[in-house]
Order: C-alpha cells, then structure tokens, then sequence
C-alpha cells in the first residue's frame, strides 16, 4: 500500500481528532452493511405473525426485550466495523477477508444469540422476581430436554463472541500495521488500541460466561448471561490500566 498523500489527507474530513478517510462507501461495506441489516431482520422472529387481537399483540410483545438485548449487541459490532471503516478506509485483502468472515459469523450467531437473550430475560423475570408475564413457554418446547441445554447454549454464543471479537480486533491491529502508510496521528493510534481494549474484555467476559456455564448446573446456567453486565465496568478498567501504564497515549 502506498502511502496516502498530503493532498488526499488535506481532502479528508476530521472528526474529533480523527480523519475520514473512507466516508465514500465500498463495494465490501455495502455488503457487510446489507448482511447487519438482514440480522437484526432475522432477530424479529415474529415477523411473520401479525396479532389478530390486543391477546396476542401482548403475547408477541414479550419478546420484546429479548430483541432490544440482541440488537444491542449485534448493533454494537456494526458500529465498531462502521466506524472502523469511516476512520481508514482499507480495502486490502485482509480486510476483505475479514469483511467476509465476519459476515459469516454474525448470520451463523445471530439466533443463538437472540436465544441467549431470551434464557436470561426468562430467568431474570421468573426466578428472580416471580414475574409470569414475561414467560414465552420457552422452556415448555420439546427442545429443552436435557439439563445441560441451556448450559451448552451459553458456551455455543460464548465461543461465537470470542470469534466475533477476535475478528473486530484483527480489523484494528491491521489498520496499526498500514499506521505509515495511513499517515495516522496520536489520537488514532489511540482509537485503535482503545477499541482492541474493549473487545479483548469482551473475549474475557465470553470465556468467564463459558467456565461458568461448564461449572454450574442447569438451573444456575442463564447466569452466564448476567455475566456480560460487569462489561459496562470491565471494558473502562481494561483500558484505564492499561493507559495508566502507557501514559504516552494520552498525551495530545
């Protein structure tokens, strides 16, 4: 790759610090974005069933927070591919590839990942607070036959959020392997290492959620899913240690 000219970066619009270098849209991102939007369809399992009565508008309703909690979470790894994007713009083979797989992924995890969601809001709303109305019968379909369904289900989207995770990191250490040629400044180099940070602690969480589905029983399983909560602490701990010890990166 050679390296971006005076004029090109001159071209470029800045935002907080950081230059757009990819704004105009690709061919591969037209199509990752096309596949995020086809998941976040699949994710609205009732799509095809319009309530006939205020009964079964409330029925359908339930599964409301099970798909908000999903589309947090596939949405926030279409923000950090978009983003990513918009800052650099690559369109080498690695990203094309990685493009591609993490396509591939998010269409494979995208149910599990609403089932997951689903398992915990079940479990939150009936064993914690004997809450009913948000009961599904989800638990009532034949599929849940064993006791450790629920458990293997946890390690299943654990395993499918450390790949999906692993694959954003790669995106941010391979746009740090082109820094020169990218002509990136102190602030994204920053962006770069700031976000391996937050998906590195997502890795960590999947792999905890992972042991503790293995470790515990049936019935304790659908805390594997509480466990992705203490990201909201871990991620600005992860990156507040680690700057402590390299100071450089915050100075302007």
């Amino acid at each position: 790759m050679e390296k971006l000219s005076p004029q090109f970066m001159d071209s470029c619009r800045r935002e907080k610090g950081k230059f757009l270098r990819g704004e105009n849209m690709t061919r591969i991102e037209t199509f990752v974005d096309a596949a995020f939007a086809f998941a976040f369809t699949m994710l609205v399992i009732s799509i095809d069933q319009i309530p006939q009565s205020p009964e079964e508008l409330l029925e359908l309703s339930k599964d409301i927070p099970a798909f908000l909690l999903s589309a947090l979470l596939i949405g926030s790894i279409w923000l950090s591919h978009s983003n990513w994007s918009r800052v650099f713009g690559l369109q080498d083979r690695i990203t094309v590839y990685l493009s591609l797989l993490l396509v591939m992924l998010v269409l494979v995890f995208v149910y599990p990942i609403k089932l997951m969601m689903q398992t915990t809001v079940l479990y939150f709303s009936l064993v914690w607070f004997g809450f009913e109305f948000m009961d599904t019968g989800l638990f009532d379909s034949p599929g849940w036959g064993t006791e450790d369904d629920v458990g293997q289900l946890f390690i299943y989207v654990a395993i499918g959020l450390m790949a999906l995770s692993a694959i954003l990191i790669s995106f941010y250490q391979n746009a740090l392997r082109f820094r020169e040629e990218l002509v990136m400044n102190k602030k994204e180099i920053k962006y770069c290492v700031h976000n391996t940070l937050a998906w590195c602690a997502v890795i960590v969480t999947a792999a905890i959620s992972a042991l503790i589905a293995i470790l515990t029983s049936d019935v304790y399983a659908p805390v594997s899913g509480f466990i992705y909560g203490s990201l909201f602490a871990s991620v600005p701990l992860a990156q507040y240690s680690y700057y402590k010890r390299h100071p450089e990166l915050l100075s302007e």
